[in-house]
């Protein structure tokens, strides 16, 4: 299928987005961590944030947010917040070579054994940036270089890792398995959501088009974004913290709800229908 003709008409009621983060804010709004499934946790600010998966092998943090003091507190707090401990944090992985993805990721290696999973292709980008961005090169070694198409498992739980280059060289996008009250779901993160100086506008969409092929292959029916003005992020945790028996998930968009959701990044690259 088409994914440009999935929802021919792109014409809506809907006002356009009104939360556009300040990346420069040095304080940002911080939320509260929240679980929002039984296996996965939110940690993080209006601008950025990160994810807390929980498995057999230990906790995995899927990207780390920025690379400064603040954000590795937010995470060494909103971790013990959460009711586990630190010094669980079996692995990161990193949908790309950003700062506000890699974020502490030398910090947590060092200090609890943490390893780390990114691309070949963004290991290299980050330890030479080549001046995009206020980031220094990283000084943590990768103990895994992610493949396209493959998944990385801890212990019974398998996130697939899809490689999407467009938002950089070697970008990689994630299908994170979570259950809700033992039911089992399947949630995608596009790792790389917006067009950058440089971008090849092509290869993203290629990306995007791969990528979708993927998730209807693998029923996805639920999105996750590590910037949360892209999801309306942060009304839906304040739902979960006071979410009570008997409603549902609003992170559980069933199939088609996500598709409908995965049109904004295809807008970056193909004009909206008038």
């Amino acid at each position: 299928m088409d994914p440009l003709r999935q929802f021919p008409l792109r014409t809506t009621w809907r006002k356009p987005k009104t939360l556009k983060p300040d990346f420069a804010n040095p304080n940002p709004t911080v939320c509260p961590p929240t679980w929002f499934f039984d296996n996965l946790a939110f940690i993080g600010d209006e601008v950025v944030c990160c994810f807390l998966l929980k498995t057999e092998v230990g906790l995995v943090l899927i990207d780390c947010m920025n690379p400064d003091e603040r954000c590795k507190k937010l995470i060494e707090e909103g971790i013990a917040a959460l009711g586990e401990s630190v010094e669980d944090l079996y692995a990161i992985l990193i949908s790309h070579g950003h700062g506000d993805h890699y974020g502490n990721a030398a910090y947590f290696q060092q200090r609890y054994g943490t390893k780390i999973y990114i691309s070949q292709i963004d290991y290299l980008y980050a330890k030479n940036p080549s001046g995009f961005g206020p980031w220094k090169p990283v000084n943590f070694n990768a103990d895994v270089f992610l493949q396209d198409g493959e998944s990385v498992t801890f212990g019974s739980t398998a996130v697939r890792t899809i490689f999407t280059p467009g938002h950089t060289k070697g970008c990689y996008s994630f299908i994170v398995p979570v259950t809700d009250e033992g039911a089992p779901y399947c949630m995608a993160l596009w790792g790389g959501s917006g067009i950058m100086p440089g971008t090849d506008q092509q290869e993203y969409y290629q990306s995007l088009v791969k990528f979708t092929e993927v998730c209807r292959q693998m029923y996805v029916d639920g999105a996750l974004a590590t910037h949360p003005c892209l999801d309306m992020g942060l009304a839906r945790y304040e739902m979960v913290r006071n979410i009570t028996d008997g409603m549902p998930n609003p992170f559980v968009l069933g199939e088609e709800g996500y598709h409908y959701y995965e049109q904004q990044f295809y807008d970056y690259v193909v004009p909206k229908k008038k």
